[in-house]
């Protein structure tokens, strides 16, 4: 136990704490101020509510026995504390952190009591937190009086920001970002910005005044994403202090770095060409060689595959500009990180095997369903094409295609919907050349007996599909979910084979019984729950997990640093790790003492692994980046050879020698 309490105060290893009111009674129908004392002991500190280099800040949850309103806390003016090669923001000595507390008119209550969930960390050169539950009962009167501790809140009141707000710009460059900004007075400032991952709290802040406006540098933090939002920022010089947003100037889709639009949409283009290619995506599409002989489509019928590829990539889009609006982050392929998303395929791709044969619904009010999806040269065939394909092909990124990705995902809507769509037509293009040009369709083969051979041979790519997705499933549950899954395909199979065999009322209720089935198992997959991580024990000995303190450490230290952002769901990734990181020479490189070689798994949904991400302007997985210590850092193809991994790694060694 970390305190020992006594209602309104703890006590824990070098800090006291208790719980204060500014008056000796509740009024009804006032605001009234509450507050946490911190107290820690000489040299110890406390946190501010963006703690720097490391630390927590406090929190406290509130509740009483009445219908009161809690404000937020009131943070008083911190000040950089170094810590070693750290700096910390907080408060030496004793600080009050007030919270504003709304009365309600109708009390008809003789005592209200508060209580307060506290939770600290104190630090000197080593950490230790505390927490406990305090309590206050002050009665209900009016007019409220005066309590003791009414000179602690009009001192603390000194040490508050002032309610004036600052308004101003900030520029982000390739190492520094500068924020520009008119304060009240003339005055040395310091900025201390709200969140974390904004600065480099350690490093000094250059600043310039020219007529009033002050331009404050700073060197950038490592994992800093800049999304055109605006930053938040305490302004103070030791005295008084203001709150400042800053909203994006020049800012560009990555740390400053103007990409030509034409040549965003140019690559998504090609990547979109490229992506027809990937492991992922050829398998849909060898259906259509099923149905391209057929000459006698209308014009319609023909652009169907294009209508549901377009579609399909616009609604991605659409999804990821409103997760984005809302305040969430996001990245290409992210429905693949949705069990109920791999399940729903896995059905989806065992369905597509017993059409392919002939095994399914055959009874008139039902037969048409599975046919127009893939199969024949209807539009709706034609269209679900697309929109399978456009769907499978998400967990992968082509070359070229990762950059313009990254970047339409952290621009704005309209940059985002154009570079969705030149992907789109990228991938479009090939199949509906064919589909439109005779000349195209004449490099196909004549029809003939070879394809219904063919057609039971695309049965095996098809349950290679289904093997993978089950395998996937496994990296977001455990084995005795994915064993129910796969018993679940097995059952559907057999029922949709009990379908084909069956006339009249049986064959109805099979039929009805599947889909009852898939719907079951996709809503109840939806609150399967990703495994608990335990750190580096599903890695090789010699791995690490990714982790951007651990990175930063060792970049600091001078060491050569491998990253490898991968997922379960990404061939391509896979495809890597087969040909390039399993090399017998690789594997001896990446072991020895002078290299770190970090993984980070996004198979399932991690905040860290997509910053890291966006900061490179990438929206999905693979992704390489070698580093030279603190001074060199280089990005790798997603396409990898041996020779490229272990090029990079001697080139990186090159760079700290030389450095």
């Amino acid at each position: 136990m970390n305190f020992a309490t006594a209602n309104t105060s703890a006590t824990g290893p070098h800090i006291e704490v208790s719980l204060h009111s500014e008056n000796q009674a509740w009024q009804p129908g006032s605001e009234q101020w509450i507050g946490i004392l911190l107290e820690p002991e000489a040299e110890w500190h406390t946190y501010w509510q963006n703690p720097g280099d490391s630390g927590e800040a406090p929190s406290v949850t509130w509740s009483s026995d009445a219908k009161l309103q809690f404000g937020d806390i009131q943070w008083p003016i911190p000040k950089a504390i170094p810590v070693a090669h750290l700096v910390n923001y907080g408060y030496e000595g004793a600080n009050l952190l007030m919270v504003p507390v709304q009365v309600p008119d109708n009390l008809n209550q003789d005592n209200i009591t508060i209580e307060a969930s506290l939770s600290w960390l104190v630090c000197k050169e080593d950490c230790i937190p505390g927490w406990a539950d305090l309590t206050l009962t002050l009665p209900v009167s009016t007019p409220s009086q005066s309590s003791d501790s009414k000179p602690l809140f009009e001192e603390q009141r000194n040490s508050l920001p002032a309610t004036q707000l600052l308004h101003g710009k900030f520029e982000v460059t390739e190492q520094h970002i500068s924020v520009v900004f008119e304060p009240p007075v003339s005055s040395s400032w310091t900025l201390f910005p709200l969140r974390s991952d904004i600065v480099q709290h350690n490093q000094p802040q250059q600043q310039v005044s020219d007529n009033g406006q002050v331009t404050s540098v700073i060197p950038l933090s490592d994992y800093f994403v800049a999304n055109n939002q605006s930053l938040r920022f305490l302004v103070s010089d030791g005295y008084r202090a203001y709150y400042l947003t800053a909203d994006a100037n020049a800012i560009g889709p990555g740390k400053g770095e103007d990409i030509n639009l034409w040549l965003l949409i140019a690559m998504a283009f090609v990547g979109g060409l490229i992506l027809n290619i990937m492991p992922c995506v050829l398998p849909v599409l060898s259906f259509k060689a099923l149905s391209l002989s057929d000459t006698q489509m209308t014009l319609t019928k023909k652009l169907g595959y294009l209508t549901g590829v377009l579609v399909s990539f616009n609604v991605f889009a659409a999804i990821i500009i409103g997760l984005k609006e809302s305040g969430n982050a996001v990245g290409w392929g992210f429905h693949m990180q949705e069990p109920a998303v791999i399940v729903a395929l896995s059905f989806l791709f065992v369905y597509i095997t017993l059409t392919l044969l002939d095994i399914g619904p055959t009874g008139a009010k039902y037969a048409g369903i599975g046919q127009s999806l893939i199969k024949g040269d209807s539009f709706a065939s034609q269209f679900f094409t697309g929109v399978l394909a456009a769907v499978v092909a998400s967990p992968c990124t082509a070359p070229f295609m990762a950059a313009a990705l990254g970047v339409a995902l952290l621009s704005d809507n309209l940059t985002a919907l154009v570079i969705f769509n030149a992907l789109a037509l990228g991938f479009a293009l090939p199949m509906t050349l064919l589909m439109l040009s005779k000349t195209f369709r004449q490099w196909l083969p004549k029809p003939g007996p070879w394809m219904n051979h063919f057609k039971i041979f695309l049965t095996f790519p098809m349950l290679a599909t289904v093997v993978w997705l089950v395998w996937v499933f496994l990296g977001q549950s455990n084995a005795s979910t994915q064993f129910v899954l796969m018993m679940a395909l097995l059952l559907f199979a057999l029922i949709l084979w009990l379908a084909s065999i069956s006339k009249g009322i049986w064959q109805g209720l099979f039929q009805c019984s599947a889909i009852a089935f898939v719907f079951s198992a996709v809503y109840f997959s939806a609150s399967v729950t990703p495994p608990t991580s335990a750190g580096d024990s599903n890695l090789v000995t010699f791995e690490k997990s990714y982790s951007p303190t651990k990175l930063a450490e060792l970049k600091q230290e001078n060491q050569v640093v491998l990253v490898n952002m991968t997922a379960d769901w990404c061939i391509t990734c896979k495809v890597n790790e087969q040909v390039a990181f399993s090399d017998k020479d690789v594997q001896t490189i990446l072991q020895s003492q002078s290299v770190n070689y970090m993984v980070g798994d996004w198979t399932n949904k991690n905040a860290e692994i997509l910053a890291f991400l966006q900061k490179y302007k990438r929206s999905g997985v693979p992704l390489y980046v070698i580093y030279g210590g603190s001074t060199y850092e280089k990005v790798l193809p997603q396409i990898l050879t041996a020779d490229m991994v272990i090029e990079a790694i001697n080139q990186a060694k090159k760079e700290i020698n030389h450095g």
